[in-house]
């Protein structure tokens, strides 16, 4: 028991530390952006950045947190987490300005209109999960928010590998990531989907810390 409490307090103090880094580095790339006259190159970089953290930093810590109806821990491994806390929240501690709990109780498609901050959202309808990994493996390498029917989460496309990251209610797994074509969660009638990574006006956001109205 006290070895747990104890790597579960090095976990979250880990995981302090990689906000207040991430925190740091955006406050830099935040005053670079701004001092900088070609500002599309910094927006660029941002892009990178973010999608890094994101992946390798903040999604990493969560994998193995349990899922639950209600779930809506604020730490990694510890509670439970529902999907659409896991959206918010995640988005939430990589730097993004927005209120967790109202993006997270929003209908798949509201929380890609927050997300989208404008911009176009994909919809896609009755179709397999073939077809779902054909479309992605068309689009740029990046994370992209991911709504259906009934849940939400994330896609992460790199080269020929097209991976869900969500929070499974399937036997209350919880956080994971898998393949489209192994996952059972990810079929539904209809999808919503958000290029995170390759939208200028969300990375602005994040970069100048402007909220992400969830109203």
């Amino acid at each position: 028991m006290k070895t747990l409490i104890l790597l579960l307090t090095i976990s979250l103090t880990n995981y302090s530390v990689i906000k207040t880094s991430i925190e740091k580095d955006r406050n830099l790339l935040q005053k670079k952006y701004i001092s900088n006259e070609n500002k599309s190159e910094t927006i660029e970089e941002a892009k990178t950045k973010l999608t890094a953290y994101l992946y390798n930093d903040i999604f990493n810590n969560w994998y193995s947190t349990k899922w639950s109806f209600e779930g809506h821990s604020e730490t990694p491994k510890q509670g439970t987490i529902a999907c659409g806390y896991f959206v918010s929240t995640t988005l939430r501690d990589v730097g993004f300005n927005l209120n967790r709990y109202k993006l997270a109780q929003k209908s798949p498609e509201e929380e890609a209109k927050v997300i989208a901050c404008g911009t176009s959202i994909e919809k896609r309808e009755n179709i397999s999960k073939q077809e779902l990994k054909k479309y992605f493996l068309k689009q740029k390498d990046g994370i992209y928010f991911i709504g259906l029917d009934f849940h939400v989460g994330y896609i992460y496309k790199n080269n020929q590998e097209i991976y869900f990251i969500h929070s499974n209610y399937i036997d209350n797994k919880g956080v994971m990531k898998e393949t489209i074509e192994n996952s059972k969660a990810i079929v539904s009638s209809k999808y919503f989907i958000v290029n995170i990574t390759h939208n200028d006006k969300l990375i602005k956001k994040w970069l100048m810390k402007e909220v992400v109205t969830t109203n």
